[in-house]
């Protein structure tokens, strides 16, 4: 089967820095809406569904475009969101959205806040055979490991959320305190210039930027992520707990409509790789060697578990901590 040219939305975003997005909450923009109005529903099939548009959350685009969705029953109409920070869009959840992607230190931090949202399913996984994020070091310098990072400046996209908090606790179990490492936030598209002119001495970024950057010589100290777990669920699908309690069908039709799609995907690498160069408006070469998210839609408190303990020795959190069997939603039994 080949993907035919892909017809975007005109309320999704354009431009290279779409993909720029992966697990970085570096955009801070809200959107203005309204207190949901709360009412009896019926499953219906139609699910609005929130996304970045970025490699790890875009199976949805491939499930719609092969018809997984339509094969389900559902009526999926997809947005783009210019920010993963769950802040900024978490008032819009039963009312603009019914589902979104995250990242689980999102989830975590606001769930701290006693929120109402729950995880219904996984996106992707972070592992050592499939790394999405690494550190790097100047290869003219000294840094030879995360260790000697005392007192160097290291790039990261954002001061919150998930690669800073992989970032923080790739230091701290390297023996290194988070003060002693000067932060200098940056945008992914600078950090491959600024490292080889010498203005920070390390960086933290993501697929599809780390071919690059290894290509120009410098050092990987490692993927931050599996400093949390190995493999580590780095990305979720969320939804207000109301609203999964009255759609149980519908989220189990959503996630089989995953499902296929990824089981297309794993035999169809050349065909995603185009599709995601020209829905995501990247250039091809950007997804043409990044190794493609290793998708999966499952998830359990185990997998959260090192989430929450990441965000707890960093004092990234300022509310009550979650227990990591109060963030995943279980369907009713029938």
């Amino acid at each position: 089967m080949v993907l035919p040219s892909p017809t975007r939305p005109v309320h999704r975003p354009r431009g290279v820095t779409a993909l720029l997005t992966v697990l970085a909450l570096t955009t801070t923009t809200a959107i203005g809406c309204s207190a949901p109005t709360e009412g009896e529903e019926t499953e219906d099939g139609t699910v609005r569904v929130a996304l970045v548009d970025a490699a790890p959350p875009s199976l949805p685009l491939l499930a719609e475009k092969n018809g997984d969705f339509a094969g389900q029953g559902l009526d999926v109409r997809i947005s783009s969101h210019p920010s993963t920070r769950i802040a900024s869009f978490a008032g819009s959840l039963g009312w603009r959205y019914d589902i979104a992607w995250v990242t689980p230190a999102e989830v975590i931090a606001y769930a701290s806040l006693e929120q109402d949202l729950t995880v219904i399913a996984g996106s992707y996984a972070d592992s050592v055979e499939n790394q999405q994020a690494q550190m790097y070091a100047a290869g003219s310098g000294t840094v030879r490991s995360v260790t000697d990072l005392r007192g160097k400046r290291v790039a990261v996209p954002s001061l919150s959320g998930a690669l800073f908090l992989a970032v923080l606790t790739s230091l701290r179990k390297a023996g290194v305190n988070a003060d002693e490492v000067r932060f200098v936030q940056m945008p992914f598209t600078s950090m491959s210039g600024e490292i080889g002119a010498g203005e920070v001495d390390a960086i933290a970024t993501v697929q599809p930027y780390m071919g690059g950057v290894e290509a120009a010589g410098h050092r990987p100290l490692g993927d931050p992520f599996l400093s949390i777990d190995s493999p580590a669920v780095a990305g979720v699908w969320i939804a207000k707990r109301t609203w999964a309690e009255r759609n149980p069908r519908t989220i189990s039709s959503f996630v089989a409509a995953l499902n296929s799609a990824d089981r297309w995907a794993s035999s169809h690498e050349k065909d995603v790789r185009t599709f995601l160069s020209s829905a995501l408006e990247v250039p091809r070469q950007g997804t043409a060697v990044a190794p493609l998210p290793d998708w999966d839609t499952s998830v359990t408190p185990e997998a959260l578990a090192p989430w929450i303990e990441a965000m707890a020795s960093s004092g990234q959190v300022y509310g009550s901590l979650p227990k990591a069997e109060d963030l995943v939603w279980a369907p009713p039994e029938n």
